[in-house]
């Protein structure tokens, strides 16, 4: 039985370990913090997350498909409030799509849960990875009492998170390329009584999203009623900011100018934002992923991306399945394992950050724009009269497994044709209309010629 040791229990590490072990794998997982189902701290990293199609595939390989759904809450789009009176509801899809809203918290403790019960899985708490020794082939802990602890391994994946000691170390190697990104905005958890949600009628089922340009609250559901809010700020440099915020009415002065329908759905504000940590966005990208056979990254080890598209654990989630999919097409050699693996993720994850760099600027500042609402109304339209070919690219990368590179490569395609039906006087004042209609798919065949584009070799 093949051994592997894997540093770092959060939801990619707890998933790898598990499919790996059904894989036939002996699998060592260590993670730095106390165990999280006896020892959770509200105001962590706890703010909920999504799931789609490509990490719920993931989660049923594990055979944990039916055990997430007693988790999660469907949501089917976003409800805006653009104003104290004013809201815009926008669906995901023509036909009941939906993203998985769910407790990071919850899915954490499901996951650990699942690989304790998982036969070849062991799992210690408390022991902080400090970085390995590649010709001792041992990797270095430091325990709850300082006491370092040196542990052997035959092949080392690092899922110990978007700060990896791991990978701070590879960053040392001849030929390791590393680059990070932070945002000028950074996330802080506040909460809405599940009381509140009720009286105030929010629409269930849906992300609340408060766009206000700079700033921004986005409201998770939970189970219970409950949401789960991020808020949105600049860090610092900026007379709003978190670092400028230091006195309760400061807060309060500038939450009343910019989310003053709000105030009433938060009673812990002020409690809330001055004990809560402000987490940050970073993107990192790396490159390789791996030292021979012996060690590898995977996760936000080895791609970070600002959560603003929702798909940090998927595609963590994602990287699981890969990569067990080329470990069991060559479970003898690892390095041929990793390599594939490296590339045929690299591209994908590369385009994710990027996207997920663009799209928090979309929340923000175009959602409730007449241009945007516009062009939606038009994808949506171009999914009901072509629904096995076209997908708006938010589509493509939440509702199909289309890998994001090849969804961006598309989007290329069909972003220039949507901007040739938004000059089509009749379309913009009536898509819905039969006359509409016909435009649109004269207007598709036509772009298709033109372009001489092979749409048949991205359907799935």
């Amino acid at each position: 039985m093949k051994e592997v040791t894997i540093a770092g229990a959060g939801l990619t590490g707890t998933l790898l370990s598990i499919l790996l072990a059904k894989q036939g794998y002996s699998v060592r997982l260590y993670e730095r913090n106390k165990d999280p189902r006896t020892s959770f701290v509200k105001g962590g990293k706890s703010i909920n997350l999504t799931l789609c199609k490509r990490g719920i595939s993931a989660l049923e390989m594990a055979g944990l498909g039916e055990a997430v759904q007693e988790l999660w809450v469907p949501v089917y789009g976003r409800c805006l409030h653009l104003n104290e009176s004013s809201l815009e509801l926008q669906p995901y899809g023509n036909y009941g799509e939906a993203l998985y809203s769910i407790s990071r918290q919850d899915l954490n403790s499901l996951l650990l849960s699942a690989a304790q019960k998982t036969s070849g899985v062991s799992v210690e708490f408390g022991l902080k990875c400090m970085g390995y020794d590649l010709e001792k082939s041992s990797v270095l802990f430091i325990d709850e009492n300082q006491n370092q602890i040196e542990s052997p391994f035959a092949t080392l994946i690092a899922a110990d998170g978007v700060h990896s000691a791991i990978r701070y170390q590879m960053q040392r190697n001849h030929g390791f390329d590393y680059s990070q990104f932070y945002s000028k905005h950074v996330n802080k958890e506040l909460s809405i009584p599940a009381e509140l949600a009720k009286q105030y009628k929010l629409e269930k089922n849906h992300l609340h999203i408060w766009p206000r340009n700079e700033f921004m609250i986005i409201a998770f559901p939970n189970r219970d009623g409950s949401y789960t809010c991020t808020l949105q700020l600049p860090f610092e440099g900026n007379d709003i900011s978190f670092k400028n915020l230091n006195t309760e009415s400061e807060l309060l002065h500038h939450f009343q100018k910019l989310f003053p329908d709000a105030i009433p759905l938060l009673p812990n504000l002020v409690e809330e934002f001055f004990k809560n940590p402000e987490i940050p966005m970073v993107t990192v990208r790396c490159s390789p992923w791996h030292i021979q056979d012996k060690v590898l990254l995977i996760g936000d080890a080895a791609h970070g991306i600002w959560p603003s598209y929702g798909q940090g654990a998927n595609a963590g989630f994602e990287d699981c399945e890969v990569l067990c999919e080329c470990m069991a097409k060559t479970p003898d050699d690892f390095l041929v394992s990793f390599a594939e693996f490296q590339e045929r993720r690299i591209q994908n994850l590369n385009a994710i950050a990027d996207l997920s760099e663009n799209h928090f600027n979309e929340i923000r500042h175009h959602v409730a724009d007449s241009k945007f609402l516009l062009r939606k109304k038009i994808e949506r339209k171009m999914n009901q009269l072509f629904p096995s070919e076209y997908f708006s690219l938010y589509a493509r990368v939440a509702f199909t497994k289309t890998p994001y590179k090849q969804a961006v490569d598309m989007e290329s395609f069909y972003h220039g044709l949507i901007d040739e039906l938004l000059k089509i006087p009749e379309i913009v004042l009536s898509p819905d209309s039969s006359e509409s209609e016909k435009l649109i798919y004269k207007t598709y065949q036509k772009h298709l010629n033109k372009e001489n584009y092979n749409i048949d070799k991205y359907l799935h």
